[in-house]
């Protein structure tokens, strides 16, 4: 266990100096001589909660000067991903003199161009993946332009908070608490890797926001947090940012930016619109399976048949929602998925992917079929027309098998450790908290319990969709692992999380299982085909 410590504790840095952007200067100043020469300033950020809270900090900082900005968020169907010539238009007939875009506009070229030539100065701050060709605006705030900036990088929320430090110039500016928490929860929501900065303001982001009181954003941490429990990075990333996110899925995102900075009914739509979104998720999901030809629990020859990437395409896919359905075949696969919704003659195509295929570069690489694109290495997004569908698959999939092996697209899990449930004790469970917060870059352990037994085992959820039971009498919970319950009665290797589950006052282990396979011995382990979805190492 020491070396587990050893191994995954990271340590924390300080925030670097807005000032490692080089063009920070000018974008203070201009901000600034708008704010005092009463222009008009307009935000455009994005649709999903890393752009919805990086929005809201910007926001905040306005109103705090009594300045309120135009505020343009775009929606996904009618607007589509990014700044667009319409958007432009509307700013100028808005009278925006000064435009700031948050987590969005690297890639807005010709837009920006656009706005330029109707006299609206363009500052741009993002951290999406940059292109060859980068948009004249009057400043880029963007830490793939700054060499001096420290690795990882920040999401598009670390990246507002940086211009907010710039244009406050302090740290401790009225209710920077809140600002440092939405910044945290966009960090996490984004998966950057929670190393160095992003480490440091996740931590202080956290205990921020645990220490909210009455705000609309301490309303929306009590409704996720459990029984008074204090909130994690888990509990961000599966509770609280998917409630921020459902607005731009099911609706409209300036419904989250509302709850975020005035609460009140939107408060009670956002949990409304989350729980819409995890039943059509679900139903959603299980189409994009059937019409991939898939058993219900594949082995692992037949993963390996797939093709490198898994596309699928059709009208019933919302675009909100296509990016949730990759991201759990890619998840159950292990193999790149493309899930394209068909619209008026348009598609509209979300992208994910694992280490081993960088879906962005792989974009840049077909982008003479593309309208638009843009994205991380792992996620992306892009449109095109329904024409060039056959052909948009046909080269991506072509080019995501020349740039994989076979080894590279099957599911794996990687334990951190062997132990005995005897050894999983409370005082286990408090030890390992010292390597939060949990996240891309410093994810959380996983453990492997050898030749154990699940006892008092059912079927819990939405149709019976996780398993519920426990082991040598700890309780122990599967999320959407209730389909294996037949296999699940012999003598068993389990990968699991452990965690503390609260209760009436009552704090107690808990196994959370990622994973399970009849027990066999570990030299077979990363060969494992027994009816678990991924192989264990």
């Amino acid at each position: 266990m020491a070396r587990l410590f050893a191994k995954r504790q990271l340590a924390g840095h300080t925030l670097p100096s807005p000032e490692v952007f080089p063009d920070m200067p000018r974008a203070k100043e201009r901000v600034l001589r708008a704010i005092a020469a009463q222009e008009t300033i307009g935000i455009f950020g994005d649709y999903d909660c890393d752009g919805i809270t990086a929005t809201a900090l910007l926001v905040r900082y306005f109103r705090r000067l009594g300045v309120e900005p135009v505020v343009r968020l775009p929606h996904r169907v009618r607007d589509g991903y990014g700044l667009n010539q319409a958007i432009v238009e509307e700013c100028k007939e808005r009278g925006v003199t000064l435009l700031l875009t948050v987590d969005t506009g690297i890639t807005a070229v010709k837009e920006i161009a656009a706005a330029s030539a109707r006299g609206i100065d363009v500052i741009v701050t993002d951290h999406h993946h940059v292109q060859d060709e980068v948009p004249q605006a009057l400043a880029l705030v963007h830490p793939a332009l700054a060499p001096g900036h420290p690795l990882p990088h920040p999401s598009g929320a670390g990246v507002a908070l940086q211009l907010v430090r710039a244009l406050e110039g302090t740290d401790e500016w009225n209710d920077h608490q809140t600002d440092l928490a939405l910044a945290a929860i966009g960090t996490i929501a984004d998966l950057v890797e929670l190393r160095g900065m992003n480490r440091t303001l996740v931590q202080r982001g956290i205990a921020a926001l645990n220490a909210l009181e009455g705000n609309p954003l301490a309303l929306l941490a009590a409704s996720v947090r459990a029984q008074g429990r204090p909130l994690t990075s888990t509990d961000i990333a599966f509770r609280l940012s998917p409630r921020i996110n459902a607005a731009g899925r099911m609706e409209d995102p300036l419904i989250a930016l509302t709850a975020l900075l005035e609460g009140g009914e939107a408060l009670e739509t956002l949990e409304r619109l989350n729980s819409d979104r995890q039943d059509a998720t679900g139903g959603l999901f299980e189409r994009a399976w059937q019409l991939l030809n898939l058993s219900p629990q594949p082995r692992t020859e037949e993963l390996a048949a797939l093709p490198a990437l898994l596309a699928i395409a059709g009208t019933e896919f919302p675009s909100g929602l296509i990016g949730l359905i990759g991201g759990r075949l890619t998840e159950a696969t292990g193999h790149p998925s493309l899930v394209v919704t068909i619209r008026d003659g348009a598609c509209t195509a979300s992208l994910r992917s694992t280490r081993a295929y960088h879906v962005t570069e792989g974009l840049e690489r077909i982008a003479d079929l593309l309208s638009s694109f843009g994205g991380h290495a792992q996620a992306a997004g892009c449109t095109f027309p329904e024409s060039n569908l056959a052909e948009v698959i046909r080269r991506l999939s072509a080019d995501a098998a020349a740039r994989t092996e076979n080894d590279d697209l099957l599911p794996t899990l990687t334990a951190d450790g062997s132990m005995e449930v005897q050894d999983i004790t409370l005082s286990f469970c408090e030890q390992l908290k010292h390597l939060e917060p949990f996240g891309q870059g410093n994810p959380e352990p996983l453990f492997l319990l050898q030749n154990v037994r699940m006892e008092q085992m059912r079927r819990v959820g939405n149709e019976g969709a996780h398993l519920q039971g426990r082991i040598a009498g700890l309780k122990t919970i599967g999320w959407r692992l209730g389909s294996l319950i037949e296999n699940a009665t012999a003598p068993l290797d389990v990968i699991c999380k452990i965690g503390i589950d609260t209760w009436n006052g009552r704090r107690a282990p808990q196994i959370v299982i990622e994973d399970i396979r009849i027990s066999t011995s570990i030299a077979s382990m990363a060969h494992s085909g027994t009816g678990a979805a991924r192989s264990h190492q």
